[in-house]
């Protein structure tokens, strides 16, 4: 019974990370009464209802759309999520593994204790935080035209 819940822990962990990928990414959202409504993630509860900025259905745009978890029978994701364990080795090959964390579940690398990175910025300032940085948007571009 214990490797259940350890097992069940993992698998929820796991699921939660994937689950960010989501998070302000383009969806499709088919409900269970066979509408089709596209838009951008920004809000998930716990009863998995969603909110959609930028929603269409139909044909009709919509600022935001709020959908209840009970009538959701599928959500896809529209793009390709940024590749953070990628970045995450392109950066160990400078700042060695020793120097680079990865946090699956906000999907933030921190480098050295002290730069976080995202798929979308750099914190930090410096000529260490300017090398990240440079990397960084290599890895992007590179990314990008794949």
């Amino acid at each position: 019974m214990v490797l259940g819940k350890i097992v069940s822990s993992n698998l929820t962990r796991q699921f939660k990370g994937e689950l960010n990928n989501f998070d302000k990414k383009n969806i499709i959202l088919t409900t269970t009464y066979d509408k089709v409504i596209s838009g951008m993630l920004i809000g998930m509860g716990d009863d998995n209802s969603v909110i959609i900025a930028d929603a269409v259905i139909g044909g009709e745009k919509h600022h935001r759309m709020f959908i209840s978890g009970t009538v959701i029978a599928e959500i896809i994701l529209g793009d390709a999520p940024f590749d953070m364990h990628g970045l995450r080795i392109e950066l160990e090959k400078i700042f060695k593994k020793t120097g680079v964390r990865y946090f699956d579940d906000t999907r933030t690398i921190v480098v050295m204790d002290r730069y976080k990175v995202t798929e979308s910025t750099v914190e930090g300032d410096g000529p260490v935080a300017d090398r990240i940085r440079s990397i960084w948007q290599s890895y992007k571009s590179q990314t990008d035209s794949e």
